[in-house]
């Protein structure tokens, strides 16, 4: 049922990612003859404002059909076609698709941040697991870590980072607690990865903002889950899927879906946050084939001011597709691989927290990076 729930989530964020184009491909003068939601055979059919609108029998994802989008066909050249438009009217509706993936996550954190939702407390100790490393150590709820081996910390995933690189390492940690400073020193433990961890997890409070301070946060947090994102990319170009990080797309979304499954709806919305961002930059990646990659053809034709040939974009578009083809079939791989063994019960699942007990201790900020996960 959760897989199920997660489709139909992926589905509803495609979805809306084409509802983007048509909307700025309608208010920039294209037509949009057709709109289909889902694939496979049709189901249910009617029309609206001139688009023929159909439901398929598989509800994931939708396509828009533009007119003009395809170059070969007949009517491509028609005044209210999307080849007539300039270049940068053109990039302006394929930028539309990732906007509204980008507007709706903002759209969610905002109405999170002024009802009231959970927020991370900088660098502080929400929870100490018990017969841990960071118990022997007598760390506390509260405690302020300032440095990991005489090194200054900017946020709490730099200390996960630092914590998981050390295995069986003593490290010497800086802590302020209620306005005083001391040292502990933590071993960090091996765990079935060869991570480090000690046994801690990051301190949130729940907080109502007002409307100006939910805006700045909702940019900080998608500013967050991006950069997050952009990270675990780049780890998959450098270390390949078969990584012992499994640095793909989706772990940060796995990582994301743990954490909802235990904290209810606000943690489930945050997942949704994470996906529709991680969504806009995988489709902004300039690869033909992807939004970026039409972007990246556009700004060369504006540039040039000669229109890509179309025997020369078919054939740029088809290879990025198989392209994707491949990268989309090896992420699943990994990701069933990955799967398999814990769900037959052949290795431990990760250790998990020590639990948030009551106060200030709360379910992880899903969309911040460095959270605590098993902890650090």
């Amino acid at each position: 049922m959760h897989y199920a729930l997660v489709l139909l989530a992926l589905g509803g964020l495609l979805t809306l990612h084409e509802l983007g184009h048509l909307v700025a491909a309608r208010l920039l003068g294209v037509r949009v003859p057709r709109f289909v939601f889902g694939f496979g055979p049709p189901l249910v059919s009617f029309r609206l404002w001139g688009t023929q609108y159909v439901v398929a029998a598989v509800p994931l994802g939708a396509t828009a059909h533009l007119q003009g989008m395809n170059p070969h066909r007949a009517d491509a050249d028609e005044a209210a076609g999307f080849a007539a438009r300039g270049p940068l009217l053109r990039i302006l509706i394929i930028l539309a698709g990732p906007l509204a993936n980008y507007a709706l996550a903002l759209g969610v954190l905002f109405a999170l941040y002024t009802s009231g939702t959970h927020v991370v407390v900088p660098l502080t100790v929400g929870t100490v697991q018990p017969g841990s490393e960071a118990a022997r150590a007598q760390l506390l709820p509260g405690d302020r870590i300032v440095k990991v081996a005489e090194q200054p910390l900017r946020s709490w995933s730099e200390f996960v980072e630092k914590v998981g690189a050390a295995p069986g390492v003593p490290l010497e940690l800086d802590v302020e607690r209620g306005g005083d400073a001391r040292s502990v020193v933590v071993r960090p433990r091996r765990d079935e990865r060869g991570t480090g961890r000690i046994g801690v997890s990051q301190q949130y409070v729940y907080k109502a903002h007002s409307a100006g301070e939910a805006l700045s946060h909702s940019f900080t947090h998608t500013g967050k889950v991006a950069a997050e994102g952009v990270a675990l990319l780049n780890r998959m170009m450098r270390h390949g899927l078969e990584s012992a990080d499994a640095a793909s797309p989706g772990a940060l979304v796995r990582q994301e879906s743990a954490d909802a499954m235990a904290s209810g709806t606000d943690a489930l919305l945050r997942t949704l946050v994470a996906a529709s961002v991680v969504l806009a930059l995988l489709t902004l990646l300039p690869v033909p084939g992807l939004d970026g990659g039409r972007v990246v053809l556009l700004l060369v034709e504006a540039a040039s001011g000669r229109r890509i040939p179309p025997r020369v974009e078919t054939v740029a578009q088809t290879v990025g597709f198989l392209g994707i083809a491949v990268a989309v079939v090896l992420m699943a791989t990994a990701e069933i691989r990955r799967a398999l063994p814990a769900r037959l019960g052949l290795e431990d699942s990760p250790a998990q927290d020590a639990g948030t007990g009551a106060g200030t201790n709360a379910p992880p900020d899903a969309g911040a990076t460095g959270t605590a996960d098993a902890g650090p």
